[in-house]
């Protein structure tokens, strides 16, 4: 199977109308081709309303909006690879105690340049309003999403 034929019925086209056949080439295809696989991941996250050209990369994408019934908290969850902080738009890899991360600076798959940290712009700038303790003392509402970012 090519990459053409996949992508028009496995992507775009009714997967239940293929043969038993055709589903297992196309699985094949899918685990043989990185760029396919990408594809697939892309429509399917945009078919959950996910803009993936928001994110670094596809992969980015899908551990940014990560989504799992079980686990309503991606911390609760061992498929969540992959943490992403809005407010510090900061990606990392959840290690050991489960609050401990190491944040990452590229993609693992596929290598994009990850957005660089804004973890100490915000303490910074919390700093120069006065606020020296975030876990003491009130922090503005904007303070806990990506607002601050967008509003400096």
């Amino acid at each position: 199977m090519d990459c053409t034929e996949f992508r028009k019925y496995w992507i775009e086209g009714d997967r239940a109308t293929v043969s038993e056949d055709f589903k297992a080439n196309a699985l094949d295809h899918l685990h043989s081709c990185s760029a396919c696989a990408d594809a697939a991941l892309a429509a399917t996250l945009e078919k959950r309303g996910v803009k993936v050209t928001d994110y670094p990369c596809v992969h980015m994408a899908q551990y940014a909006e990560f989504y799992c019934e079980q686990h309503p908290d991606p911390k609760d969850c061992d498929d969540a690879a992959i943490r992403y902080s809005e407010k510090f738009d900061e990606y990392s890899i959840p290690h050991g105690d489960g609050i401990s991360q190491l944040v990452i600076n590229n993609c693992p798959w596929c290598g994009a340049k990850l957005p660089e940290s804004k973890r100490d712009l915000w303490f910074d700038t919390l700093e120069s309003m006065g606020i020296n303790d975030s876990w003491e003392q009130e922090i503005p509402e904007e303070f806990r999403s990506k607002l601050w970012r967008q509003s400096s």
